[in-house]
């Protein structure tokens, strides 16, 4: 087994005794089986599938919760990969470009399906190892294994009988006795650049396309996630993909750069800031480049929207992991004859999940939301509350914060030029302001640099329709929150949050290009 967990809901004296073990926190034990991985501290990096330990160390602090730590705070160590390990990441590019072309679209799915196997076999000990380096709620944790299980089991379906399409010649005259075979594929080498929110499914919508299509990889984790994606690189050499063919290589911005530079690297897909990803467009400007950058979802609650459980799923997609959620509820239109009726049950709401103990240590199993990432996130949070707050706006809910954790925060009376409207949060805040006409609530929508999912709410599909058309964001949710995702539909924003599209079968489409294989008939006479 990869990992061993004793699972949070047994005996709180057996869990916090294996706490006092390893890590300090939620019952992780420390018994890592993969190859080149004892039970301690530095992890290794995967470098063309070889695990290795050289290059500089970095020390790491586990993800903290409000609550004391049994035994104290430890941090535990990963190797991070110099200039040496990149180019022996790099170098074995050519033969894992060879590797990858040997494999067999069967043979492909096949060890995606084998991947979907094993992450739902050790869907306990990837929840628990997520719990403890980023502080996801163990549910959520365990529906993101879930989720991650079923995009390559995606990947494995769509890897078997992708990108072949036959084209007749004599559709035009000139064409005739002619036919085209068009077959799409890979453009190189992907380089996955991830962030920390959901170090493994967002790494699956990587890594899932790239290996169907036959493109090699190498994944830049982010610091916080780093082991969640060596755990998946070590499955995936478990299930048979070729070694030379994935890398795993934590590093530093200088480090980073240089694999965005290099020439063997055809395709980029990063997932973060906008200013980060952004200027790697313009580093490189002649490579595929797909950007996944964020937004402040907006969501529109017509006079005639249906309000039964409505608010309480308006908090969900507000709070849930506090926040840290590309398409996390941030703004909230209401019509005025119903604006007070939603505040105060979603004043109500976060009430009982503040009663429940729902909202502090994100390993409990009934936990809603957790600390923030780390300090300095959680202090920036803080300040952009208070400085809307210092312009005039007021908070429903009482300010709390304790250490990184900062309980929900429902603003009313906000200016729509501030920061708490304009930028992108990215914590637990949610700004909820009344409209009297459909048009001007959906210009205030569309008045954002950002622009990835929105959701309308209305008991009119005709309307709803309408209004949806109207919206800028590349999806629109109507009685839906725009929150939700399905892992087979395509994702991706405009505007300032992004360019692309994820999705398994829209990621294999942008990692490869098409190419034309033309032949003349012959006559068929004797």
């Amino acid at each position: 087994m990869l990992l061993r967990v004793c699972h949070l809901e047994a005996a709180r004296a057996i869990a916090r005794k294996q706490e006092q073990d390893f890590l300090g926190g939620y019952g992780l034990e420390t018994s890592f089986s993969f190859p080149g991985i004892s039970d301690r501290s530095p992890f290794p990096i995967l470098i063309a599938g070889k695990w290795g330990k050289g290059g500089r160390l970095r020390e790491y602090l586990p993800f903290s919760s409000v609550l004391p730590v049994p035994g104290g705070k430890r941090s535990w160590e990963v190797v991070e990969a110099t200039g040496e390990e990149i180019a022996e990441a790099l170098g074995a590019l050519s033969g894992a470009r060879k590797a990858m072309a040997g494999l067999s679209r069967f043979r492909r799915s096949r060890i995606l399906e084998d991947v979907a196997r094993l992450l739902e076999s050790h869907r306990e000990s990837l929840a628990a190892l997520m719990v403890q380096e980023v502080g996801k709620p163990l549910s959520a944790a365990r529906f993101e294994v879930e989720r991650a299980a079923a995009t390559f089991r995606t990947a494995a379906h769509l890897a078997a009988g992708f990108g072949t399409r036959w084209l007749p010649g004599d559709s035009v005259p000139q064409g005739a006795g002619m036919t085209g075979l068009v077959e799409r594929v890979p453009r190189g080498t992907v380089l996955a650049i991830t962030p920390y929110n959901f170090p493994l499914n967002l790494l699956a919508h990587k890594v899932a396309p790239a290996l169907a299509t036959g493109c090699p990889l190498i994944v830049k984790p982010a610091p916080f996630g780093a082991l969640t994606a060596l755990v998946l690189g070590s499955l995936l050499l478990e299930a048979g993909l070729p070694p030379e063919a994935l890398s795993v290589l934590p590093a530093d911005i200088p480090g980073t750069l240089s694999l965005v530079d290099h020439p063997e690297v055809e395709v980029i897909s990063f997932t973060g800031s906008d200013r980060v990803g952004w200027s790697i467009r313009e580093r490189v400007p002649r490579k595929t480049v797909l950007l996944e950058l964020g937004g402040n979802a907006a969501v529109l609650v017509a006079e005639d929207a249906k309000l039964s459980g409505l608010p309480e799923r308006l908090v969900s997609g507000a709070f849930a992991y506090s926040g840290q959620i590309c398409i996390s509820i941030q703004r909230i239109l209401v019509h005025r004859s119903c604006f007070q009726d939603v505040l105060d049950r979603m004043a109500a709401r976060v009430l009982h999940l503040e009663t429940e103990g729902a909202i502090g240590d994100p390993g409990q199993p009934g936990a809603f939301m957790g600390p923030l990432i780390h300090g300095e996130h959680a202090e920036k949070v803080w300040k952009t509350v208070h400085s809307a707050i210092e312009k005039g706006a007021r908070s429903l809910t009482p300010l709390r914060r304790e250490g990184n954790l900062i309980h929900p925060v429902i603003l009313v009376d906000t200016d729509e030029s501030d920061s708490v409207e304009q930028d992108e949060i990215f914590g637990p805040v949610v700004t909820v302001t009344p409209f009297d006409r459909v048009d001007e609530a959906i210009d205030r929508m569309n008045r954002s640099r950002y622009g990835l999912q929105s959701g309308i709410f209305t008991e009119s599909l005709e309307k709803g329709l309408a209004w949806a058309a109207r919206v800028e964001s590349g999806g629109v949710f109507v009685n839906e929150i725009p929150t939700f995702r399905l892992d087979h539909w395509p994702y991706g924003g405009i505007k300032e949050s992004g360019t692309g599209s994820e999705g398994v079968s829209y990621a294999m489409e942008e990692m490869t290009r098409p190419k034309l294989v033309a032949f003349r008939m012959g006559s068929g006479k004797d």
